[in-house]
């Protein structure tokens, strides 16, 4: 027998991808979530960027609360990653599929996240300095957390000045570091610095 089509695949359990499954399956949809099991979120040692949370969260620990509050409303997760996604013309039915299955949903939401691109240090001192909350990588979730220290942001672009600029909203003490040896700026950028 096949199986049933889906209300809606997620593909991605990061915050995102789950608090979607949340409500989805409070809407007595049928929901799946597939994800790979590398949100960006694993990486967080302490938030306190999540509603609920004043005091703070590991980001291991919120996946795992949302995880168990979405299949409490009967979302179901596959811990795998999506390696192809087809929709038929015909139907309009998508069919995802994985290392071990595949699943077909009337829609998708894709929560896939987004990959860092790492300074280029030694992993050990990566891991232990972003476990210390010493290296951050999204300036929305982590700005606050750095208000009136020294803070360097790694760019050597238009989107490194902006970050920067971003930061000044939190500390005066911003600085723009290039990790190929040259800023690379626009005028209006050096402008704006």
């Amino acid at each position: 027998m096949d199986e049933p089509i889906l209300d809606c695949l997620i593909v991605g359990g990061g915050p995102a991808g789950l608090t979607a499954a949340i409500y989805l399956a409070r809407f007595h949809l049928d929901i799946l979530v597939v994800d790979g099991g590398k949100s960006r979120a694993l990486w967080i040692s302490c938030t306190r960027n999540h509603a609920g949370f004043p005091d703070g969260i590991s980001g291991n620990e919120l996946l795992e609360r949302m995880r168990d509050q979405a299949c409490k409303y009967g979302a179901k997760i596959e811990t795998e990653f999506v390696t192809k996604l087809e929709r038929d013309k015909d139907t309009s039915v998508f069919t995802a599929t994985w290392g071990s299955g595949c699943a077909t949903a009337r829609t998708v939401l894709l929560a896939t996240g987004v990959a860092n691109r790492r300074p280029p240090m030694d992993e050990e001192l990566h891991d232990d300095a972003l476990a210390r909350g010493l290296i951050r990588y999204c300036p929305i979730c982590d700005g606050y957390e750095v208000t009136d220290k020294r803070v360097g942001v790694i760019g050597s672009d238009s989107h490194g000045v902006a970050e920067a600029l971003f930061m000044r909203s939190y500390t005066a003490d911003v600085t723009l570091i290039a990790p190929d040896k040259a800023l690379r700026l626009k005028p209006k950028d050096s402008e704006k610095l």
